[in-house]
This record gives structure tokens, C-alpha cells and sequence, in this order.
């Protein structure tokens, strides 16, 4: 009876979102055609472009990997409904923590350069949180204020680090060097190319999905979560996970710096962080903070993006297009489960 239940459950999750997705697509098709342009052609671009040939999976594969785990850095202090509006920060501090590892430690091999570099990713990120995380619990500060905060911080700290001693003299915006070859991520595939990053980022979130719903410490966070009062009333100190949560996101969030550093820019770059941020924001709420579902929401709205940027190009859409169809995921994927809550 129980795994009926859970079936039935996962059935109308699996409705919903399907019901979000195509109410979203649908209200595209609407706007391409109120524009003038071929909603077909639209349609298929928006799903060829990352799919379509080597090189557009290829470009999939890098929105994808810091998407992912951006996302994944907010989704896990969600569990207990904290909300880490500061993964871009962490990202950067990353991304800085990369490039001293690569410059400091220039002459490294390989094999030990790559691990360095990636352990180090981790810890600036999670560094970056901790701040916000001590503040939460020492003074109970809103972590949405003071992650904000430490982003801004962390902008004029990359561009310091970019106009420091390691800038490049030769480019024409704010950025480093080029960080040594041994600290580059290993090419697995050369077409499409895919490096050590997507391994990494695809193993996050499973690794994540096992900790929350398959151990004791996992069972602690959903139950603070869902719960803060009682889950302390049953031994579960509360007021030290949220912050915990918070350094863990930090880590996951710098990590995806250091890989955008090691497998992408090759160097620091001012702006490097893209729209990430707000688009694995709206990656995690669709999944409501789920680890698996972080991966399918990341793969959906990379197709969005990357379709949307074939569509500007080659059909003339605006990009705000793009931006719309995402608000309208999100709105109706929120509203699906409003009603299938109350259904039920």
C-alpha cells in the first residue's frame, strides 16, 4: 500500500511538472507567433540548438556544469528553507581560489596540480560562506541579506585579483594570465569536448541525494526543514545545520568556480559568472531543493538558454524572450503544485 502511495505521488509530481513545462512551451509558441516568426522554426531550434551537433552539445556541456552545480549549492540549505542567494559570490571566490592555487604552486605536476586546485576551489567558496554562515548563528542574521552582501564583496575582489600582478597587460578587459597547463581540467572527449567537469558535476548531485534522503544526517536536515521546533525537541540541534548548510552550498558553489577557471576560462575573468546565479535560483526552486530534480531542471533551462540565443540569432527573437519562457516555467510549475496540493 505505502509503494502504491509513494507511485501515486511520484506520478503527479511527474504530471506537474510535465503540465509547467508545456504550458510554458505553449506560451512561447504564442509569443513567436504574435512576433511574426515561424513557431515551428522556433520550436526547433530551441531544441536542436544543444543537441543538434557536437559542438552545440559541447556548448551544452558548458552552461550546463556550473548551472548544475550552482544550482545544487542552493538547493541543499533549502532543505531547510535557507536560501543561499550568495552561490554567485562563492563562485568567484572559487574561481580566485583556482588561479592563487595555479600561480603560487606553478611548477606542480599534473597529478597532484588538479586535485590542488580543485580542494582549493572548495574551500574559498565555502570560506565565503562561512561569514554569513557565523552570522546566522551567532546573531540569527537573515542569510539572504548577508550573502548579498558578501557578493558585492566579492565582485571588486575579483576585479582586484584581475588588475593585480597576475593580469594579462595584453587584453582589453580585466583578467589574468593564463593559468599554467597542468592546471587544466583532462579533456575525456575531444567531439564533443567534454572534460573532467561534467563527471564532477553530474556525481554532486547524486552523491547530495544520497546524503539527504539516505542518512541519519540527511534525515536531521529534512527534519529541521520541515520542522525547526520539534526537530529540537528531539535532539536535532537545529541551529548549527542551517549554518552547516550554508558552508557545504558555499564549497559545491566554489568548486563550480574552479572548474569554470580549470576546464573553460583558463584565467580569471571579470563577469566570468554569467546569469548563473539568477538562472540556478530559479533551477532549484523548480525542484523545490530535490538533487535529482536539480539535474533535470538544469538540463531543461540550458536548453532554454542555448536555444533561445540560436532563436535571437537566426530568427531575430529578442532575448527577453528567453527570459520570459523561464519566468513562465517557474510560475506555472509553482502554481501546478499549488493545485495538486489542494486536490489532494
Amino acid at each position: 500500500m505505502n509503494k502504491d502511495k509513494k507511485g501515486d505521488k511520484l506520478a503527479a509530481q511527474v504530471a506537474t511538472y510535465l503540465i509547467g513545462v508545456a504550458a510554458a512551451l505553449a506560451a512561447a509558441g504564442v509569443m513567436l507567433g504574435l512576433l511574426g516568426k515561424n513557431v515551428a522554426e522556433g520550436y526547433s531550434l530551441l531544441l536542436t540548438a544543444s543537441f543538434g551537433s557536437a559542438t552545440n552539445l559541447s556548448l551544452f556541456t558548458i552552461k550546463f556544469v556550473p548551472l548544475l552545480l550552482m544550482s545544487l549549492a542552493f538547493a541543499i540549505p533549502l532543505t531547510l528553507k535557507k536560501y543561499n542567494v550568495g552561490n554567485e559570490g562563492q563562485f568567484l571566490l572559487g574561481a580566485v581560489g583556482a588561479v592563487t592555487v595555479a600561480f603560487m604552486l606553478s611548477s606542480l605536476p599534473a597529478l597532484a596540480a588538479i586535485p590542488l586546485l580543485l580542494i582549493a576551489s572548495a574551500a574559498f567558496g565555502a570560506f565565503w560562506a562561512l561569514f554569513p554562515a557565523l552570522m546566522l548563528y551567532k546573531f540569527r542574521v537573515n542569510e539572504i541579506v548577508s550573502t548579498i552582501l558578501m557578493n558585492f564583496i566579492s565582485f571588486y575582489l575579483v576585479l582586484y585579483v584581475a588588475t593585480g600582478p597576475w593580469r594579462d597587460p595584453f587584453a582589453g578587459h580585466p583578467e589574468t594570465q593564463a593559468i599554467p597547463s597542468a592546471f587544466d581540467l583532462p579533456v575525456l572527449l575531444t567531439n564533443p569536448a567534454i572534460n573532467l567537469g561534467l563527471v564532477i558535476a553530474v556525481l554532486a548531485p547524486l552523491a547530495s541525494y544520497y546524503y539527504i534522503f539516505r542518512s541519519v544526517q540527511g534525515f536531521e536536515l529534512r527534519a529541521s526543514g520541515a520542522n525547526e521546533r520539534a526537530a529540537l525537541v528531539f535532539g536535532v540541534n537545529s541551529n548549527l545545520l542551517a549554518p552547516m548548510s550554508l558552508v557545504i552550498g558555499g564549497a559545491i558553489a566554489g568548486l563550480a568556480g574552479g572548474m569554470e577557471v580549470a576546464g573553460l576560462q583558463l584565467r580569471l575573468v571579470d563577469g566570468m559568472q554569467s546569469n548563473y546565479a539568477a538562472l540556478s535560483i530559479i533551477i532549484a526552486l523548480i525542484a523545490y531543493g530535490n538533487p535529482l530534480g536539480v539535474i533535470v531542471s538544469a538540463i531543461f533551462i540550458t536548453v532554454i538558454e542555448l536555444g533561445g540565443s540560436a532563436m535571437n540569432a537566426v530568427m531575430g527573437v529578442p532575448v527577453e524572450l528567453v527570459y520570459v519562457i523561464e519566468a513562465l516555467l517557474l510560475l506555472f510549475i509553482l502554481m501546478a503544485n499549488v493545485f495538486e496540493r489542494r486536490r489532494r
